[in-house]
């Protein structure tokens, strides 16, 4: 009974972070992409200038991706770079000698 509960607790993690990194990055993306491309109506429906509000929230998701996908890059390349240069990332253990 305890490998079922490891295996299941297991695959619980492994769908929420594919949830969360598959669907949700995308997701936030999608939100940037509108909040950018929101333009307000302004008086007799001519366009008004767009609110800084939205382009701040534009830019905080695009940052948010960014910043995923380098982690996502630095994490998959965390042993060549603990090898190269002797930096040990994401608890990665020391190259042995």
């Amino acid at each position: 009974m305890h490998t079922v509960t490891a295996i299941a607790k297991s695959l619980g993690e492994v769908t929420l972070i594919a949830l969360v990194l598959g669907a949700g990055l995308p997701v936030i993306f999608a939100a940037g992409i509108r909040l950018w491309s929101a333009e307000p109506a302004g008086a007799e429906g001519a366009a008004a200038r767009r609110g800084s509000a939205l382009q701040i929230a534009a830019y905080v998701c695009f940052a948010l991706v960014a910043i995923a996908v380098f982690l996502g890059i630095v994490y998959v390349a965390k042993d060549f770079i603990s090898h190269s240069f002797d930096i040990q990332l994401f608890g990665a253990e020391p190259p042995k000698k």
